[in-house]
């Protein structure tokens, strides 16, 4: 296994693992002008997917176990962990904008749990928010979540209480809904990018909130994960000329995912809240904690198409310099397909532009408390008790966001999406960079009670974890 030295004591482990074949989508070669009924793409990528046990094409019923694991993360180490139905990450919740979903969840480990479902746009009762939803209880505690799906995307699920202890340890899931009006692609991939702190003692999962570097920048993993293995992790092959479809998911509990990709062309196709009206080209993208990216790629050559993280390291002088860290592979060999694929997406609606209503500010800092040590704020209150904002459903409002300190927090809003002014696109989860002032223009159409947190799962940990209200019409 090959190691580098990493700025705050990160060591890569860049260990490969087994090839994961290629899975294709349904549909792909299929005679011009046959009428195919729809089905919901395979998917390559995390090895498990919950299965329906629902016959009601409207409805996808599943069951979810969160429990106690001893996990292989492909470095050849057992290790007790925390699993989603025994795997890691956990199964991927697959299904079509519209349908309803029925998530029967119990709760086998020794804490309390909820499940958030990252990204959706749901009632605020089945968000996994503790300050509304009961913690499911630890030893055989059992909860059903029923929700309705109202946009296409790729999402995500993990808890809500004590995360950045229980997501660490491995329960994270991913979520796509599909829009059956999307292009078929040759391939549709699921890349889950996270880290994962050990203790090179004991080989084990480190302590939580432990190191002062911890407290302060959130916890930064030495070994990078790829679909819960060791990066590179999962890999597959491609043919010449083939194009895919990627869904890239960012589940570290601090780390900001800095990727670029080699041996193919990447093309941003949708954010956290679905589609692009005008999909762009890019060399590389930075994903904070919680960010997900649909990236359109095309395999032009037979060479390897690698998706790399981009770290800080120190090379043999001692200098600081950005390593590119192979993290996703794909193998691209064969004779070159006759004909490329077209990939063709329908026009998404004309939406008249939102006339903001009110702004509002949110200011991020720390304090050190002489009793209670070290404080993360939003708006000078740690973990306040009453909602910074109460707005009115339909509201626009722009959201000041104003970082204090010199450390960066990804702002992630739950139950609704909003614009990043000067990006294209609706997000849930934007970076605020040390010391900047970021604008947000939030589209508050989903009443209820919402979490609004700096998602470096350690701040929010010591604070930085606030409500606001959307009151109904």
């Amino acid at each position: 296994m090959t190691r580098w030295s990493v700025i705050c004591g990160l060591v890569l482990a860049l260990a490969g693992c087994g090839e994961a074949p290629l899975v294709a989508d349904a549909g792909a070669g299929d005679d011009a002008g046959e009428e195919v009924a729809w089905s919901a793409p395979m998917l390559a990528g995390p090895e498990a997917v919950l299965e329906d046990m629902n016959p009601d094409p409207d409805v996808v019923e599943v069951h979810l176990r969160a429990e106690l694991t001893d996990l292989d993360l492909g470095d050849g180490t057992v290790r007790p962990m925390l699993s989603y139905n025994g795997v890691y990450p956990g199964p991927v919740l697959q299904a079509e904008v519209g349908q309803e979903i029925v998530v029967h969840f119990e709760n086998h480990t020794l804490q309390d749990t909820t499940v958030h479902w990252h990204g959706l746009r749901i009632s605020d009762q089945m968000d996994g928010s503790p300050r509304i939803q009961e913690p499911v209880a630890a030893l055989d505690g059992t909860f059903t979540y029923r929700f309705m799906l109202p946009d296409a995307g790729t999402y995500w699920y993990h808890p809500h209480v004590r995360t950045n202890e229980q997501l660490e340890l491995g329960l994270v899931g991913t979520i796509v809904v599909h829009d059956r009006n999307d292009p078929v692609f040759d391939a549709e991939r699921v890349v889950v990018l996270d880290d994962i702190l050990i203790d090179p003692s004991t080989d084990r999962v480190a302590g939580f909130l432990s190191t002062h570097p911890e407290l302060v920048h959130g916890r930064s993993g030495n070994v990078l994960l790829t679909n819960g293995h060791v990066s590179p992790g999962t890999s597959g092959t491609a043919r010449p000329g083939q194009v895919e479809r990627w869904r890239l998911v960012n589940t570290a509990n601090a780390r900001t995912m800095s990727v670029s990709l080699t041996g193919g062309t990447m093309r941003v196709v949708a954010t956290d809240a679905g589609r692009l009206a005008e999909p762009f080209e890019t060399n590389r993208l930075e994903l904070p904690v919680g960010q997900r990216y649909d990236i359109e790629v095309r395999h032009e050559r037979a060479v390897t198409t690698a998706l790399q993280s981009r770290v800080l390291a120190l090379d043999d002088a001692g200098d600081v310099v950005e390593v590119a860290m192979p993290v996703y592979l794909v193998e691209v060999a064969g004779e070159p397909v006759a004909e490329p694929r077209e990939i063709v997406w329908t026009e998404l609606p004309a939406v008249d532009p939102r006339i903001v209503d009110q702004e509002v500010t949110m200011e991020f800092e720390g304090i050190n408390d002489p009793v209670d040590g070290l404080q993360w704020m939003i708006n000078g209150q740690a973990h306040p008790e009453e909602p910074l904002f109460t707005f009115g459903e339909g509201e626009t409002v722009r959201m000041v966001l104003r970082n204090l300190a010199g450390q960066e927090h990804p702002f992630h809003l739950h139950g609704q999406f909003f614009e990043i002014e000067g990006r294209p696109g609706l997000y849930d989860t934007v970076m605020v960079s040390g010391g900047a002032t970021v604008n947000i223009v939030a589209h508050l159409d989903n009443p209820g009670q919402w979490m609004a947190h700096c998602h470096i799962l350690e701040h929010a940990e010591l604070g930085m974890m606030s409500e606001i209200v959307v009151e109904p019409r």
